[in-house]
């Protein structure tokens, strides 16, 4: 059964974020962060159940490859939704309220 994948307005907000940030950095990081967070939606989707389950109301996290950066998201029935493009390097109480 195909999965629908599915951000919330905070991770589109996080990935605009990071993106903007990562263009200020060097020219065409930005797009690199956004070809990995392609590659990750891929693999997500291959099988959503494979990344474990890490948080309340069974929110699962992926691993972003070279950047520090975690998709938290939970599986409904046929859809993934993301909760958080997460920066590994800020307070994780910010993502917590957003899991609950």
């Amino acid at each position: 059964m195909p999965f629908s994948y599915n951000l919330s307005r905070e991770a589109e907000d996080d990935i605009l974020e990071a993106y903007i940030w990562y263009e200020q950095q060097k020219s065409g990081l930005g797009e690199e962060f956004l070809d990995s967070l392609d590659k990750a939606r891929y693999s997500i989707l291959q099988n959503p159940a494979t990344y474990r389950i890490r948080y309340k109301k069974k929110v699962r996290a992926y691993l972003v490859d070279r950047f520090p950066y975690l998709i938290l998201y939970v599986v409904e029935k046929n859809e993934v939704n993301v909760i958080s493009v997460f920066n590994t390097s800020r307070d994780p109480k910010v993502w917590k309220k957003r899991a609950r």
